[in-house]
């Protein structure tokens, strides 16, 4: 049905299957490209690389691809296109799965179905939803419930999952070992959903750490030919734009991440991010070594069914800084305890506050025998993303690029679905998506202890100011506290009569009435 169309050109779907078809030739380490009937033939040694193994003799030179659009962008179509390419290769076994069956048959099984000719099918199985063609190639389609049906044989050459953010991320974990003896693809074709999965296995990788053989593309819903084409097309998306909240359109239609409903924190979190050592010193001057009469504060969220996270942070003049994190799985309250300490470097610290779970009873039993109390912090959801919120807002909470994956976990950090399947009814409570969600938990039961609250009137500080006031001794720094506590007094004026202290004014360490002047806001001056 669909063989007779042309795939109008996409700059990005190009881009795409360039990339997919480039090999690695390992007899002359040279670099060349199979055509589209997956055929390659070395262009300086002449070697022929061909058939189910061929990737063990010329790998792919990308082998894990992550494809990002807005709905309509044609991500599912040029995803069937490249299976269908790939499925040219004799014997080729390929997966193609999707969140559910209502997904997999609504798009991802016609899109693909209509590109094979029924002359070159040999065999369907409808029991086990299987497609053999004459060349030997087969194609499995399976539907993921059950990520555990991601599970099969050893030698499958690629696996496509199909609006893979609605997939569970286990059927990734568990099909991984299929690819191994033939040195198959991963493709991940979806329209986003906030930070979910496939950012950190995928598009992180390939962006963000340049981890060879990670391959990642994004384009907008308008960048579709079809739709750039159509007058009324455009004219609904435009409409959409209009219409839809503005968090909504930049998911559904941009594919962007950052924007998406439903994420807790988002955006704010990467304003406080602190990316170099410079960044960090404009907060703790002495850093990377952190002075030992600092007061830290140690975020527990205790690991029985999940990873153990635990954060570090620590308390300087104008911020909370989160500077290391701890994540590791299958750890007892009692192993965690000598692990934290020691990966964390908390022997070093004088003043120290455990905060966990108030309902963590094994935590604090386990940990009291070691000598180490954990204070009861209110596990309230929703009180504690307000209090953390607020110290994002002011900007008076921050990131240290030392504790990397705590950034990941709070930018991905989202609501769970509330509403129920079968009616489409509200939940009377809202809660987060329990997945990966140890470290911000262990940032709110910190903060939800700690006995002080962000001063909503301070005003930031510049970058200059910041790094000058790091630069002054304790005996400077008082005097400059003294100074502004002075400074409260309203300045350029007269008492009158009816002012209160007149005619001297009030004694130091009294405010006047309706002035507020604070330290960092002198010091911008």
């Amino acid at each position: 049905m669909l063989l007779n169309e042309p795939l109008l050109y996409n700059e990005f779907q190009q881009r795409y299957m360039r990339a997919r078809r480039q090999r690695f030739c390992l007899n002359c380490k040279t670099t060349g490209m199979m055509d589209e009937m997956g055929h390659f033939d070395c262009t300086n040694c002449h070697m022929v690389h061909d058939g189910r193994w061929g990737n063990l003799t010329a790998p792919r030179c990308f082998d894990h691809f992550l494809l990002l659009a807005g709905r309509g962008g044609g991500k599912t179509l040029v995803g069937a296109h490249a299976v269908r390419e790939e499925l040219m290769i004799p014997g080729a076994q390929w997966w193609v799965m999707g969140a559910n069956h209502k997904w997999l048959w609504d798009s991802t099984f016609p899109t693909l179905v209509g590109l094979l000719h029924p002359d070159w099918i040999k065999r369907w199985d409808p029991e086990h939803v299987e497609i053999t063609l004459m060349n030997d190639a087969k194609v499995a389609f399976r539907s993921l419930e059950d990520p555990e049906r991601a599970r099969g044989p050893h030698g499958v050459g690629g696996m496509w999952f199909d609006e893979a953010a609605q997939c569970p991320e286990r059927a990734y974990d568990v099909g991984h070992p299929m690819l191994i003896k033939a040195a198959g693809v991963v493709l991940a074709t979806t329209t986003v959903l906030g930070y979910d999965w496939t950012y950190e296995r995928i598009e992180q990788q390939a962006l963000i750490y340049r981890q060879p053989g990670y391959w990642t593309a994004r384009w907008y819903t308008e960048h579709n030919p079809v739709f750039a084409s159509n007058p009324m097309m455009k004219r609904r998306i435009e409409s959409d734009r209009k219409t839809m909240t503005p968090e909504l359109f930049a998911q559904e239609y941009r594919a962007e991440r950052a924007n998406a409903q439903g994420l807790i924190y988002g955006e704010m979190v990467r304003r406080n991010v602190l990316h170099t050592d410079d960044d960090v010193k404009k907060y703790i001057p002495e850093w990377p070594d952190i002075s030992p009469h600092r007061k830290v504060l140690i975020g527990l969220d205790e690991g029985g069914d999940h990873p153990f996270g635990a954060v570090l942070i620590v308390k300087t003049e104008h911020a909370l800084v989160v500077v290391r994190d701890y994540l590791e799985r299958m750890k007892a309250n009692s192993q965690a305890h000598d692990d934290i300490h020691r990966r964390l470097e908390l022997y070093k610290f004088n003043e120290r506050t455990y905060a966990g779970n108030k309902n963590a009873l094994s935590l604090r039993l386990e940990w009291a025998l070691k000598g180490t109390g954990v204070g009861q912090a209110e596990n309230d959801q929703t009180m504690g993303i307000q209090r953390v919120q607020s110290w994002l807002l002011t900007g008076q909470l921050k990131f240290a690029y030392t504790a990397k994956r705590t950034i990941d976990q709070m930018s991905a950090y989202r609501y769970a679905d509330n509403t129920k399947a079968s009616t489409g009814e509200k939940k009377d409570k809202e809660g987060v998506f329990k997945l990966k969600d140890e470290l911000p938990d262990g940032v709110r039961y910190a903060l939800m202890l700690f006995p002080e609250l962000p001063d909503p009137e301070k005003a930031p500080m510049s970058d200059s100011a910041m790094a000058r006031l790091a630069a002054f001794d304790e005996k400077t720094l008082h005097d400059l506290a003294v100074m502004a506590e002075m400074a409260k007094r309203k300045k350029g004026t007269h008492l009158e009569p009816d002012d209160e202290g007149y005619p001297q004014g009030n004694m130091f360490g009294h405010d006047e009435p309706g002035t507020v002047t604070d330290f960092s806001a002198m010091w911008n001056q």
